[in-house]
């Protein structure tokens, strides 16, 4: 784990983990000169999609192990959170200590029970445990246990000085358009991109209310070239949405759920072919089943090594 850390270290030129280095004496700040000025501008696009999300820590494990650190990396949703720890200096391996946590979920345990109980009664009880805590803080200023959780993961560091270019989005309900995070707090960027509609609750910046990027653009390909991408490389972890028959539309809520993805796979179509390179890794479990967690990053992992010399000579084209 050190010696990987201390490669980590050599390549993006400072310290890995600015939260945790910041409790020893010394804590240099982030080199401006990073992989995305002083290297290839080639950039790593991490999709949303809840559990499936999960492949791209395998992703980038498989990258570290053959010396590709992406010098831009931009996401949206579960691809902003995972993205946004390894920005930070967090190793793929400790990213996922951090998601089996998810594993451990109600919603989990009741998958892994494997008791004959339908997918939408699941997504039902999913919803009921979050939707007191839901409507209860819209409009209120109490503090937010998501946010908490996150500052404590990264701390207090701006998306500007991390050694690897960041950026994620979000959508603001307010003004209905997409909103991107290039600068300011890591933590407060992370929850706005992760309001999953109906589940998380929005996030409160100013005078907008911010949920999922992924509702208006689940691949932020766009923002990577902003950033300064001439490459993009882009793990497709999305379903194809599939036919669902008229009469298992029996309640609000799973009506509102087909709504959102119906929304999520047009913003993932209608965007994902402007990519550079994309491999397809498309886990096949529902977005919030997070009882394979271990499964899904060897997935991820497995298929990105399965491509890497494809993945290293769109490296090499980059300029």
């Amino acid at each position: 784990m050190r010696m990987k850390k201390q490669k980590i270290k050599e390549q993006i030129g400072s310290d890995v983990n600015p939260v945790r280095e910041k409790k020893r004496e010394e804590n240099p700040k982030a080199d401006k000169n990073n992989l995305a000025e002083a290297g290839k501008k080639w950039a790593l696009v991490l999709m949303g999609g809840g559990a499936r999300g999960l492949a791209h820590i395998g992703v980038l494990e498989a990258l570290l192990e053959n010396d590709l650190v992406p010098p831009i990396i931009t996401g949206t949703s579960m691809g902003a959170i995972i993205g946004g720890l390894f920005a930070a200096g967090y190793l793929p391996r400790e990213i996922e200590e951090i998601s089996q946590e998810l594993s451990y979920s109600r919603l989990a345990k009741l998958r892994q029970a494997k008791l004959p109980i339908p997918d939408k009664i699941v997504d039902y009880l999913l919803l009921e445990s979050y939707q007191k805590k839901l409507w209860r803080r819209i409009g209120v200023g109490k503090s937010d246990p998501l946010e908490k959780s996150l500052r404590e993961l990264v701390g207090d560091v701006l998306i500007e000085d991390l050694s690897i270019r960041f950026g994620c989005n979000a959508v603001d309900l307010v003004s209905g358009k997409e909103v991107f995070f290039t600068t300011g707090k890591l933590y407060r960027a992370l929850r706005a991109s992760m309001a999953f509609p109906f589940v998380i609750e929005p996030a409160r910046f100013s005078r907008m209310l911010l949920v999922d990027g992924g509702l208006l653009n689940n691949v932020p390909i766009r923002l990577a070239r902003e950033l300064g991408a001439s490459k993009v490389f882009v793990p497709d972890v999305h379903r194809s949405l599939k036919k669902v028959a008229a009469r298992n539309f029996s309640s609000s809520f799973v009506m509102v759920h087909r709504m959102i993805q119906v929304v999520l796979a047009d913003s993932t179509d209608g965007k994902i072919n402007e990519a550079d390179l994309i491999i397809k890794v498309n886990p096949e479990v529902d977005t919030f089943d997070f009882s394979k967690v271990n499964w899904v990053i060897r997935l991820g992992k497995r298929i990105t090594q399965e491509n890497i010399e494809a993945i290293r000579n769109i490296v090499n084209q980059a300029i």
